[in-house]
């Protein structure tokens, strides 16, 4: 376990309740229950902030220690919840709602921009949605995600709660109060699209629909903003008939399905089998296999349905708690049941479509407009009048002030104008009214962030021969005369350029000078300028000492069965009773199961899912994807975070950090340690004797602490797929998006627990490895010591760092031919010394360690497994000799380093 400051004997019970009355009295909000709750719900659990004999543990504090599988505040969200949905007689309904389309609505991105914005949007709908059933019965009623904690939540909890709340999150340094950049939070898409609350039954149809008026109002509103905001800066205004193709396009967007199936609580006892038939004919309809699972399994359902006697109390005595797995199965099938159907209602579009999505007419200010063709569409000042028409967005992009809402070609329906203009609209209006100051948007380019890996090793180069070069001053002083926006370089490069103004402002200006000069060998003087590329080109490598990066990766993360989870169906995913009690616990109980067959079949039995257990799943997933996944993303590597919402993400990373990127977000989702042969440097910290640690992020035993926040996380059989490419920042972002669907795709196929790199070059070649992280032991524990990219990470800092010749890889490419590649030549031992011994023979020659080849091919053939391990082994080592190149690990400055 991870060492903390304990609750231990020098803090006793009484002083505890003391402490703890004192924190909650000062949240007490005279004259209103309502802002009081809220203040309970949300600051409760945060009492560590404030009180520090409380410490780190006390939001992790067990409901109950003899089973401590969940925290006290999770076990009076779920009392609360079924509460409210209990009064007037009533009983609790689970209501499960999916808000979409998502992957459409992603892919269509032609900019990074875009791919956040789409992401955003989606996340702030879905939270338009949960609003409205929280503001009406509570944010304790929502069981998945978890909203404690949530940046838009906390947003809301300000506007509901008045300067009482800003002053307690002010307290707390909450961040999304203060960061006036992107690095606010509140820029982070923290909600995933699909939520699951308990209501009251009778209610929850008024509530669903409610929920869906609220999120589609919202988009209406927001396209009408986003048009109205075109329209003015072309100079015109939106018309009737702007109006009509927005209340058309945007009528039942977002797409919003909802199931809920009520929960028979509070029968008798001799009620359940009544009760459980109630369930159980729903879901023989949905499919008959479905009541031979989970607490309907015949053989755990003649166990819980009986009471157990010890001594003569009761031991176990059933309740109709007992059929919540039964009630969410039902809600979660019957959710995806009516996905399926997919009812619409149809939309005529007569005019040209949207140059982005293709399937709506894009917005226009008189329906005439929408026939001409693309190539008759003119600015005003362009237009001849020889079948020529003026559109807003043609005059739109002939200014440059307006590039980024709309390029050259453009023209964008209702939900494409939305999308685009998101950023603008979210920063203007929504963060700058909480920060109380204007908000410097911006997004990290592609080129950016590729540049962004040349400049961080001149910075971790000798500073002394860059600054005193000439080179650098010219080529600042060159950067400076030209009219161009200064870029956005990732976060954790900010600091150090800070303290160098000359390389900052090379830094910012690069990739702008680089795109108007896509031809980077050409002697002639950039258009406009009288600036010769040739020279340029001679200041970048005096600086650089090589052409800066021109690649960059993307990283998708899906968590593995995240279905078979939250319903806890399936053996993998389950504990019997014994298992989730304290060990003092279940020694007592097994000296009186001896004799006792009632007993030893009730510890034996699989414990069903709960609410509680669902809570729990939503908290560690809620803890994951805003705090630990932007920190390694945006702290430990040099990247963007662009959604994290639950068990999924999507990154942006610099291309050298790619390894340490995947390799930390694969163990911070089940809060695994690093081992030392990842080689993760500082990225992570690690615990010293005595307690000392790094600082950092600590990972061990599914715990997470960081920046004194104690997380509990998904923990070691929690499974995550991963899928990455590295592309050229010329491709275009809606390939890259396709080949990184794919990848994550062959991540979980046929197996899961794995990732899959995609290197796409430039010239059109393409080289993937898919690979589990490590080995797993048959138990499931992972063996993290036998990292696969930890593997790779050496192979590539023996490329890049010592005297080993790439040529090994070549000339090992070329011994390959003459080898079998056939799966079972993995299992063959002269196969495998053969490979094995000629690789690392080819390693000795030039300089390499043979270890390492040896290391490669045992694991491609124990761990991997593939069908073809002769080109998995050669994809393997292209990739690692990719990754090894002079840009992207500078190799002229770095040689010898390790």
């Amino acid at each position: 376990m991870i060492e903390l400051q304990p609750l231990t004997a020098d803090i006793g019970a009484p002083e505890i309740k003391a402490l703890s009355l004192d924190h909650f009295s000062k949240l007490v909000i005279e004259a209103d229950p309502r802002r009081t709750f809220l203040a309970f719900w949300r600051f409760g659990p945060a009492a560590g902030h404030w009180v520090r004999e409380l410490g780190a543990l006390w939001d992790t504090l067990p409901a109950d220690t003899r089973v401590p599988d969940h925290s006290i505040w999770v076990h009076l969200d779920v009392v609360s919840a079924l509460h409210t949905a209990l009064a007037d007689s009533d009983r609790p309904a689970l209501l499960a709602m999916s808000l979409g389309p998502v992957q459409s609505f992603i892919s269509q991105a032609r900019s990074t921009s875009d791919l956040w914005a789409g992401s955003h949007l989606l996340s702030t709908l879905a939270w338009e949605a949960i609003k409205a059933i929280v503001t009406d019965i509570g944010p304790d009623a929502v069981l998945f995600p978890a909203l404690r904690g949530v940046p838009a939540v906390d947003r809301w909890l300000v506007q509901e709660g008045g300067e009482k709340f800003r002053a307690l999150f002010e307290d707390i340094k909450a961040e999304f109060l203060s960061e006036k950049s992107d690095a606010n939070p509140l820029f982070a898409a923290a909600l995933p699209n699909k939520f699951v609350a308990i209501v009251p039954s009778r209610r929850a149809k008024e509530l669903a629909e409610r929920a869906i008026g609220d999120a589609r109002n919202y988009a209406r509103d927001l396209a009408y903003d986003a048009a109205r905001r075109i329209f003015h800066a072309a100079g015109s205004e939106i018309t009737d008939v702007t109006r009509d193709q927005i209340e058309a396009q945007m009528g039942e967007f977002p797409e919003v399905f909802w199931a809920a199936a009520t929960w028979p609580i509070g029968v008798d006892v001799n009620d359940i089998a009544s009760a459980a038939f109630q369930l159980q004919d729903p879901l023989n309809r949905i499919h008959p296999d479905l009541v031979k699972q989970g607490v309907f399994d015949p053989k755990t359902w003649s166990v819980l349905t009986k009471s157990v006697k010890l001594d003569g109390f009761d031991f176990w005595q059933p309740n109709s708690g007992l059929l919540y797995p039964a009630v969410y199965e039902l809600a979660d099938r019957s959710l995806a049941a009516v996905k399926a159907a997919r009812p619409f209602q149809q939309v005529t579009q007569e005019g040209h479509r949207c140059t982005q999505c293709g399937e709506r007419e894009w917005l226009t200010d008189t329906r005439d407009k929408l026939q001409a063709p693309r190539g008759k569409r003119r600015a005003r000042a362009q237009a001849t009048g020889r079948g020529e028409v003026e559109t807003v967005w043609a005059e739109l992009a002939s200014n440059p002030k307006h590039r980024a809402w709309a390029k050259e070609g453009e023209h964008l329906c209702a939900v494409c104008t939305t999308k685009r203009l998101w950023p603008t609209v979210f920063a203007s209006d929504y963060v700058s009214e909480i920060v109380g100051a204007p908000i410097d948007r911006f997004v990290v380019s592609t080129h950016a962030l590729a540049v962004s890996t040349s400049v961080e090793l001149s910075l971790d180069g000798h500073p002394e021969r860059i600054e005193s070069t000439t080179a650098l001053g010219a080529l600042e002083g060159m950067l400076n005369t030209l009219d161009v926006k200064g870029a956005t370089l990732p976060k954790r490069l900010m600091k150090p350029l800070h303290e160098r103004p000359a390389m900052k402002t090379v830094a910012k200006k690069l990739p702008a000078l680089l795109e108007l000069a896509r031809d980077e060998e050409s002697n002639e003087e950039i258009k406009g300028t009288d600036i010769s590329m040739r020279r340029v080109n001679e200041l970048i490598r005096q600086v650089f000492g090589e052409r800066p990066e021109t690649y960059y990766a993307l990283i998708q993360m899906d968590g593995d069965r995240m279905g078979a989870w939250l319903a806890g169906n399936t053996e993998a995913y389950k504990l019997r009773y014994r298992e989730t009690w304290h060990p003092h616990v279940q020694a007592e109980v097994k000296k009186f199961a001896v004799g006792n067959p009632a007993i030893q079949a009730y510890l034996d039995t699989y414990r069903p899912s709960s609410p509680a257990r669902h809570s729990a799943i939503s908290r560690a997933l809620n803890d994951f994807s805003i705090h630990l996944a932007r920190h390694v993303v945006e702290e430990c590597a040099k990247g963007k975070l662009l959604y994290a919402g639950g068990d999924d993400l999507l990154a942006l990373v610099a291309v050298d950090d790619l390894f340490d990127a995947m390799q930390l977000l694969r163990l911070a989702y089940s809060g695994l340690a690093p081992r030392e042969k990842m080689d993760l440097g500082n990225s992570v910290g690690e615990l010293r004797p005595g307690g000392q640690k790094q600082a950092g992020l600590l990972l061990k035993d599914g715990f997470g602490l960081l920046n004194g926040r104690l997380m509990t996380l998904m923990g070691h059989k929690a499974t995550a797929s991963m899928g990455a490419v590295v592309a050229h920042h010329t491709a275009p972002l809606s390939m890259v998006l396709r080949q990184l669907r794919e990848a994550e795709s062959r991540a979980k196929s046929p197996e899961r627990d794995r990732f899959c790199i995609r290197v796409l070059k430039r010239g059109g070649g393409e080289v993937s490895v898919t690979s589990p992280w490590w080995p797993v032991t048959a138990d499931k524990q992972p063996v993290v010591e036998l990292s696969a990219l930890g593997l790779m990470k050496h192979l590539r800092n023996q490329l890049a760092f010592t005297d080993f010749s790439r040529g090994a890889i070549y000339r090992a490419q070329l011994w390959f031919e003459g080898l079998t590649d056939d799966a079972k030549d993995a299992q063959n031992k002269h196969w495998r010394d053969q490979m094995a011994g000629a690789l690392a023979a080819q390693f000795s020659r030039q300089k390499g360690n043979p270890e390492v080849a040896r290391e490669l091919v045992d694991f491609v053939c124990n761990v991997v497994q593939p069908e073809r391990p002769r080109t998995t082994i050669e994809n393997l080592l292209v990739t690692c000799e990719f990754f090894a190149r002079e840009s992207r690990m500078g190799l002229r400055m770095k040689k010898g380093h390790l």
